[in-house]
């Protein structure tokens, strides 16, 4: 038998980090043809070498662009989220300075000194 050709699979399954429920599997197929007189084992396993280097180097960039997106994310989460309390803690602040405008200023009686008493 003459080998001219060999196909390599490789591929890896793992789950989402951030997802419940989601995997992702990177995958890779390569296809060679064999020189005349090249050995057919070593060809395949250095084809398989080069497949599984591609497959584990995309799921680390995929890793990494996963940790990016999420931190992205959870920023503009918080973002949002402080920039809502700010609103609302300015629309309280000017409610509590239209009372207080609209209170007038701070009128305190003295204490009745007849009774020995305060007012209220």
């Amino acid at each position: 038998m003459k080998i001219t050709r060999i196909t390599v699979n490789a591929g890896r399954t793992f789950n989402n980090p951030y997802e419940s429920y989601a995997n992702l599997r990177p995958a890779v197929t390569l296809d060679a043809t064999l020189e005349d007189g090249e050995d057919p084992i070593a060809a395949t396993r250095a084809l398989q070498t080069q497949a599984e280097t591609l497959v584990e180097s995309h799921k680390a960039r995929l890793l990494g662009d996963l940790d990016k997106l999420h931190a992205y994310t959870e920023r503009t989460r918080n973002i949002g989220r402080l920039e809502s309390q700010i609103a609302d803690a300015t629309a309280h602040l000017s409610r509590l300075k239209e009372e207080a405008e609209a209170a007038g200023p701070l009128q305190l009686t003295a204490v009745d000194t007849a009774a020995g008493t305060l007012p209220f």
